[in-house]
């Protein structure tokens, strides 16, 4: 089944121009990537149990470990403003 896709339109909503080209390789490129889909779609999963990962994940946890950090006055010297033993930066966020 040939799927009709408007390059154009795809192209608008990517916000991308494309040549008349670069339309042709990208209408090849889309209708093989739904090819393969639809090949996808035609496997029966009937039979397979529902997953939300497909390998089981753990977390991985360590012993927080206190360092020692940097020194004020040596803080001071590579930031070019702080108040109160804080970097100071520009306002990025309006309330």
């Amino acid at each position: 089944m040939k799927t009709k896709i408007d390059i154009t339109y795809v192209a608008k909503l990517a916000k991308i121009k494309l040549n008349k080209k670069e339309k042709e390789t990208l209408s090849v490129e889309l209708h093989t990537i739904l090819a393969f889909i639809n090949k996808l779609n035609e496997i029966d999963t009937s039979l397979a149990p529902p997953t939300s990962h497909p390998f089981s994940i753990k977390n991985v946890f360590r012993k927080d470990v206190a360092r020692p950090s940097l020194p004020i006055a040596k803080v001071r010297r590579l930031t070019p403003q702080m108040k109160n033993d804080f970097f100071k930066v520009p306002k990025v966020i309006e309330k």
